[in-house]
């Protein structure tokens, strides 16, 4: 499932504990330039040039493996998203658009005809077919291992209807599917690769066998994954200028800057906060800022306990500092959340949650009158309850953890956060019996596609990975969203889910939406600063500077 909890973008920031206790205890104290004003880019220049060899870190070290069904976090999909593509395709615009599917119909609610290209081949010079296809789709619809099987649930039938066309027969109306097809649940790989290498695909010694612009090539355990450019790619509008690229596994701060700065490195997304101000300050190459539907929230995890009192939760959502921390401990990075769902997974509903956010944003400093207000209601005993909070053991969420105890104390909660290794923290997130009855944990989250009905699927509704505390209070309008065809209906609809969430502080507790950030050094450029690396062909738009 799309999130992350430890990337190099909070890995080492080291901003003090002093100093941010000062920072969340006095309401509106940041000053300087708001990062809403920084100006995002999209589109970082074009490359012009040939190039033989980019060398690209991966900034959350290396894949497990490179099997795109396996995949669904930072590390293997900024790898796999140049090998292996899907029927959809989201742009660097987060625009949902036909791919490897030239194009689709949805004759009734039903049913999904997909017309396919007919000029696409595999690396091994084979042609992409309906057969290929079929299979692609049925390995998510039978492999309970597979990231993306969840979203097939609605799914009757995948069936050749055509010599390039393959149609989906639904059980029941599903109009998130399709566009879930831009990210891996779309995924097409060769038949016969699979059929031969069965689990040994996406190994080191097998690799995959995709069609994108560039194809594997050799995998060095602990150093490097290697890619080589597949020059008989079909789309033409994205012929890649780069020969090789190698994916280097660095994850320590200090060694990802040196890199940068020395000209080891040409480039990587999440450059290291603590390296920021080095890598703007350099004449070695250009930082960026782009859009992202990456935000930081807390998860209500349990349904009981002083958080099941919607006043507490309110309370102590508002007397959280998510403007300083935005600020000082994510490097001017984030900007507080107006709904639960990121801006820029609105899709579909942006003009109706546009003005939704409008109306209950705030600039996200502190509100301690506002928040004991609201706590004078709750029952003592209620409030006397401890409320603990579950953060991995990384100076950027401890600082995180510290400044929401600090909130916590300064309007009269019982707060207790507790620090755990980085490398078990998952087993909070996903494992009720490490969980026990923690009532707050930290997240990092993006969602597959920029649709909100992808983002509530995942965090707000009954069965969905990220909603631990099991609240079920949006189910009937998320179930009557996905089967209404109309987009401003089903936005409608949408919308009245985030303002329910909104009102009663459930089941996450909005922070700050994280920009995306990438660096180059001055040989290359291109590189789409918008967080578009994880299903699309980024590295296709890298070239050279002359």
């Amino acid at each position: 499932m799309p999130f992350n909890f430890t990337g190099a973008r909070i890995a080492g920031f080291t901003v003090g504990i002093a100093s941010l206790m000062v920072l969340t205890g006095c309401a509106g104290a940041s000053t300087g330039t708001s990062n809403s004003a920084t100006a995002l880019t999209t589109l970082t220049p074009a490359g012009t040039g040939q190039v033989d060899k980019v060398t690209w870190n991966v900034f959350q070290g290396e894949p497990r493996t490179v099997d795109p069904f396996q995949s669904a976090d930072y590390t293997p999909n900024m790898i796999n998203s140049n090998m292996c593509e899907n029927l959809m395709a989201q742009t660097p615009d987060f625009q949902i658009k036909p791919n490897l599917a030239a194009s689709f119909t949805n004759p009734d609610p039903l049913t999904w005809v997909y017309e396919l290209r007919t000029d696409v081949t595999f690396w091994d010079g084979t042609p992409m077919t309906a057969d290929d296809v079929v299979f692609s789709m049925e390995h998510n619809l039978t492999d309970k291992t597979s990231f993306y099987n969840y979203l097939y649930a609605n799914v009757a039938s995948i069936v050749k209807t055509g010599d390039s066309e393959v149609t989906v027969k639904l059980n029941a109306p599903d109009y998130l599917f399709n566009q879930e097809l831009a990210s891996y649940a779309g995924v097409v790989v060769e038949k016969k690769f699979y059929d031969e290498h069965g689990t040994d695909v996406g190994t080191p010694t097998v690799g995959v066998m995709c069609t994108g612009p560039y194809q594997y090539d050799t995998w060095t355990q602990g150093q490097s994954i290697t890619l080589t450019r597949y020059d008989n790619y079909w789309n033409k509008s994205l012929t890649p200028k780069v020969k090789e690229l190698d994916f280097t596994f660095l994850t320590d701060d200090a060694a990802i800057t040196s890199g940068l700065l020395s000209g080891q490195i040409d480039g990587t997304y999440s450059p290291p906060i603590a390296g920021e101000a080095q890598l703007k300050a350099s004449s070695v190459g250009k930082y960026y800022e782009g859009p992202a539907p990456l935000a930081v929230n807390l998860v209500v995890a349990n349904p009981n306990g002083a958080l099941s009192n919607a006043n507490v939760r309110k309370a102590l959502e508002l007397a959280i500092d998510w403007k300083g921390i935005g600020k000082q401990v994510y490097g001017g990075l984030g900007t507080p959340s107006a709904l639960q769902t990121a801006s820029a997974a609105y899709g579909f509903a942006q003009d109706d949650l546009d003005a939704l956010a409008a109306k209950v944003q705030t600039d996200g400093a502190p509100q301690f009158d506002a928040a004991k207000k609201l706590l004078a209601d709750v029952p003592a005993n209620v409030k006397a309850q401890s409320i603990s909070l579950v953060v991995p053991a990384q100076a950027e969420t401890q600082q995180l953890g510290i400044a929401v105890k600090s909130a916590a104390d300064a309007i009269g909660l019982n707060f207790d956060l507790k620090v755990v290794p980085a490398t078990g923290y998952s087993n909070y997130l996903y494992d009720p019996a490490t969980r026990g009855d923690t009532d707050l944990l930290y997240t990092e989250f993006w969602p597959n596609i920029p649709n909100p009905l992808d983002w509530l699927g995942i965090t707000a509704v009954t069965g969905g990975t990220f909603n631990q505390s099991g609240y079920s209070g949006i189910d009937d309008l998320y179930a009557q969203a996905v089967s209404t065809p109309d987009d401003s209906e089903r936005a409608s609809l949408v919308t009245q889910m985030e303002q329910q969430l909104n009102d009663e502080s459930t089941p996450m507790l909005p922070g700050i939406e994280v920009h995306n950030s990438v660096f180059m050094n001055n040989k290359i450029t291109g590189a789409p600063a918008a967080f578009d690396y994880v299903y699309y062909p980024w590295a296709a738009y890298l070239g050279g500077t002359n």
